[in-house]
């Protein structure tokens, strides 16, 4: 009987054993059945509140178009502080991403650029780099009890097709806290590859044309604008007196950049009708004729108002460059001469208020991740009550800001004084607009004083339903520097007297990209990760409790798992 029953048991395990098997065997092969029926098709999930690891469709159909191997090398390997470490993952990770929607044609790996370099090949790697477009900085690493300074190479090379493109993964600091930094550079991986894939692999560009013939700044002082927007764009300069209207509409956009002397109503007819069949403007305007060249004889100039006759059309447009200028304690400064030393003259950086430095305002792609602009002698907007026009602000002066009237006296002593918030304007309603982006129903300056039936050729318009242009109440934001004895260009945005870099070259770009590229790269910027730091009162007041917890935690759950599991089969085969 005790026989019968203890086989009885054995055939019962024996059968549980095969029928365990048999279910072990089903679902491995239900698992590779549904791979196999699956293999083709390819989704992944992002669970991430900002969808960090998701790209955007311009980005995913970019990635598709590369047909070649497109190899990345990223300079971000190595020891450096945990900020960089987390702008190296990240980089990483957002590779991984282009490089699934690219059938593997992205690779990419991370080098430390000076492993075992001497000081001379360090120096020569950092101007190599230099030369193919990444910027180095500098940062801090903590070796046992002291501080050491090391030379870091945030970006990448782009290699397709035999030609390099240069990725620069940080954005340039400007008084920022280092942490912020690092995130806004995270939020712009995506958009940074993108827009370099973007230039390898353009074709036919479109065109973008520079106005002359009204006093515009000349070749030499928009030189590195040109060459910036000849990487995307063909950009030609255009005489626009010698041309007839239809001229214009072979061009996405044109550029009208500082003009100091009166349009003819035929050049501003040119433009109006651009305008209304779908061409792009950017305007950069200045009502105040005002430059520090003024200042080299005297310590003190009256400015006058440019006769450009341009007001018409613009409160057409809705919106209105006023015959003013900002001051603004927010401020760049300029080498000021404080006295000589063994008759050699010894110059002293002094804050310029009417040298504004401006953040982005709002959320806008336009302005979103650009660092803050260099304006110089900019005059305020205003914008008009126009429905049709959809006015979004791009630059507001900063809340101790004001206007004097024009004309205006500036005196180089001014950069002496020691300015104080309380004697600058409180500005209630939001400080003074210095750019603006207009889009919407456009009305044609000539809509009642032409008749149309005198040029049939030309089909006129009288109004556009939709279009966009961008108004920035300063001419210098496109002006580089340069050395007339030597002929040297400096690049935009950069003061050779201060030796900083704004982001005036980032705007001009992100404003022809906005109304001219219809590829949809420029929304990439919108992206945003919150940045989650960790509270550092409480880390270090509560620091031993998490320590215990982290690390008797998993020994605790252990045992107990431990103990349960032995009760459970205790139970089980008594």
């Amino acid at each position: 009987m005790v026989v019968e029953k203890m086989e009885k048991q054995v055939q019962k395990r024996k059968s549980e054993r095969s029928q365990s098997l048999i279910k072990l065997l089903a679902v491995i092969a239900i698992v590779v059945l549904v791979n196999m029926l699956f293999s083709n098709w390819f989704f992944r999930l992002d669970l991430t509140k900002e969808k960090r690891y998701s790209l955007s469709n311009a980005s995913k159909f970019l990635a598709s178009q590369v047909n070649d191997v497109a190899y990345v090398k990223v300079y971000l390997e190595g020891e450096f502080p945990a900020g960089f470490k987390r702008l190296s993952q990240a980089s990483r990770e957002m590779l991984d991403e282009f490089a699934l929607y690219s059938n593997g044609n992205i690779q990419y790996e991370f080098i430390d650029p000076f492993e075992g370099a001497d000081a001379k090949k360090t120096s020569e790697i950092i101007q190599d780099l230099g030369n193919k477009g990444l910027q180095p900085t500098n940062v801090q690493i903590k070796k046992e009890d002291e501080f050491a300074q090391k030379i870091l190479i945030p970006g990448a090379i782009l290699s397709y097709k035999g030609k390099e493109f240069p990725i620069n993964l940080l954005r340039s600091q400007f008084g920022q806290n280092p942490e912020e930094v690092i995130n806004a550079s995270i939020e712009l991986l995506e958009y940074e590859i993108a827009n370099t894939l973007r230039q390898a692999l353009q074709r036919v560009k479109k065109k973008i044309a520079i106005i002359e013939d009204h006093g515009e700044l000349g070749r030499w002082d928009v030189a590195d604008a040109q060459q910036m927007l000849s990487q995307y764009y063909e950009v030609e300069r255009l005489p626009l007196s010698l041309q007839v209207p239809q001229r214009l509409f072979d061009f996405a956009g044109i550029i009208i950049a500082k003009p100091t002397l009166q349009f003819s109503e035929f050049d501003k007819f040119k433009i109006d009708q651009y305008i209304m069949h779908g061409g792009k403007v950017l305007w950069l305007l200045e009502t105040q004729l005002a430059d520090m060249d003024s200042l080299r004889k005297e310590n003190l100039f009256i400015t006058a108002t440019y006769p450009t006759d341009l007001e018409d059309m613009l409160f057409r447009y809705g919106v209105r460059v006023n015959t003013n200028m900002v001051q603004d304690l927010q401020s760049h400064a300029i080498p000021v001469l404080s006295g000589m030393r063994d008759g050699v003259p010894q110059q002293k950086l002094l804050p310029w208020p009417y040298y504004p430095v401006v953040p982005g305002y709002g959320n806008h792609p336009i302005v979103r991740g650009v660092e803050p602009i260099w304006f110089q002698f900019a005059s305020s907007i205003d914008t008009l009550a126009n429905t049709q026009i959809r006015k979004t602000i791009l630059y507001r002066s900063s809340p101790y800001s004001r206007l004097l009237s024009a004309p205006a006296r500036v005196d180089l002593n001014v950069s002496r004084l020691d300015l104080q918030p309380e004697m600058f304007q409180r500005n209630s309603k939001g400080n003074f607009i210095m750019g603006v982006l207009l889009e919407g129903k456009f009305t044609s300056n000539f809509a009642s004083r032409y008749d149309a039936s005198k040029t049939p050729e030309l089909a006129f318009k009288d109004h556009i339903d939709t279009n966009s242009m961008i108004v920035i109440s300063d001419g210098d934001v496109i002006r580089n520097q340069f050395k007339k004895s030597s002929g040297e260009v400096f690049p935009l945005g950069f003061d050779r007297f201060t030796n900083e870099k704004f982001g005036n070259a980032k705007l001009i770009l992100n404003c022809i990209d906005y109304l001219c590229d219809n590829s949809g790269i420029i929304e990439v910027r919108s992206k945003e990760i919150k940045l989650r730091l960790l509270d550092k009162g409480k880390v270090k007041k509560q620091r031993n409790m998490w320590t215990a917890i982290n690390i008797g935690g998993p020994i605790v759950l252990i045992l107990i798992f431990g103990l349960v599991n032995a009760w459970v089969r205790k139970r089980r085969y008594i």
